[in-house]
């Protein structure tokens, strides 16, 4: 194969059918958008779905493999078929849901090590699955990881691949014009000036740390704090405890409100029109809100841990996650500093300008191209 030849590429978008698709989801749907243009053509693979949820998530030429999907991963982590079949000559898992390895290379994507050194912030169910497939990994020809981060993580497991590659993740995110994003905030009944968080509601995300450091901030007097809100937006998640008890306890009912799941232009405005994003994320195998709210424009207060100082670089206020008053200094520390949030908002653009999906998928194909060129050698 030269490197102008076509690849084909059997691809798991099976977590474009998962009820929150989360960043993984992201990841697959530019994935299938921008690898096309980059020379690949693609088999998208998802478990047994009737045909009608398939058109309604962007994938009516799916193939359908003869299993739902618990039940396709319980086959898979015990190494059991169904494998792909098809005409590809790769498969691609964007995530560790990977098939049995065939006669074809194997390429897969693992975004963190989360379960193993957080297991909490899972359920027990999710946590095992993720373990078991990370003890088949080297099945996989090539792994893929968003950040050096979660290569490092991977290096230090029990067996470590030989071959990981890191492909940072992208965002095309752009906020619509003023006049829009005033439609779309009033529609939601958005209040300025406001604090942002945007994330699913889970453990590890910190939604308490969230709460609680805005609570600090407003309590040490801000411009405007009489007026500042704080809108948490996302869909729910798993997590035991309930925000909304917290948001009582703390006499900011009127203050704080959670906002469901929202298409990614209401999210752009949301974003763009936010006074401070803050995102104190206890671990991310990338930390995508980040890179999306600094491609808005908006100045950035997030986790000192796991990938989230490399994938903000020096252009956002860094926060000890565990420390209330960390995360309500870094917000204080913007609200009270116009230029400081002025050079937030300059370096976040830039910064996210480094990151396109287009990069990740060229260097994505360059992954094919090696794992296959890997496993000709091997063969021969």
């Amino acid at each position: 194969m030269t490197e102008r030849d076509s690849l084909r590429v059997a691809m798991v978008a099976e977590q474009l059918l998962q009820e929150v698709p989360g960043g993984i989801g992201t990841y697959v749907r530019a994935l299938l958008r921008r690898l096309p243009p980059a020379g690949v053509e693609l088999e998208p693979v998802v478990a047994m779905h009737r045909a009608g949820t398939l058109t309604q998530s962007g994938l009516p030429h799916a193939r359908r493999l003869p299993y739902p999907r618990q039940l396709l991963y319980r086959r898979w982590a015990q190494g059991r078929r169904p494998s792909f079949g098809g005409e590809a000559s790769i498969v691609h898992a964007p995530s560790l849901a990977f098939p049995p390895r065939d006669d074809r290379p194997l390429v897969v994507t693992v975004h963190d090590t989360i379960f193993l050194d957080n297991p909490e912030a899972f359920t027990d169910h999710g946590a095992d699955f993720h373990k078991t497939m990370l003890d088949r990994l080297n099945e996989a020809d090539l792994v893929i990881v968003p950040s050096k981060a979660t290569a490092e993580s991977l290096a230090a497991t029990d067996k470590p691949h030989q071959r990981v590659r890191i492909v940072p993740m992208g965002t095309d995110i752009e906020p619509p014009p003023p006049d829009e994003r005033e439609r779309m905030l009033d529609r939601l009944k958005v209040q300025r000036p406001y604090v942002l968080w945007m994330g699913t509601l889970e453990p590890r995300k910190n939604p308490e740390g969230v709460v609680r450091g805005f609570a600090r901030a407003v309590e040490g007097g801000l411009p405007e704090g009489d007026k500042l809100n704080l809108y948490m937006v996302g869909p729910p998640g798993w997590w035991s405890g309930d925000v909304r008890d917290l948001i009582s306890s703390r006499g900011l009912a009127e203050r704080v409100r959670r906002i469901d799941e929202q298409p990614v232009g209401v999210r752009a405005a949301l974003y763009a029109e936010a006074s401070v994003f803050v995102f104190p994320s206890f671990a991310e195998g990338f930390g995508l809100p980040v890179l999306e709210a600094m491609a808005c424009g908006t100045p950035v207060v997030t986790s000192n841990r796991s990938s989230l100082p490399e994938v903000a670089g020096s252009a956002a206020l860094l926060c000890d996650p565990d420390d209330n008053e960390s995360i309500a200094a870094g917000i204080s520390k913007i609200l009270r500093d116009t230029d400081l949030a002025e050079d937030l908002r300059r370096l976040g653009l830039r910064r996210a300008s480094e990151f396109s999906w287009d990069r990740t998928a060229d260097e994505t194909v360059s992954c094919y191209r090696e794992a296959i060129a890997t496993s000709k050698a091997l063969v021969s």
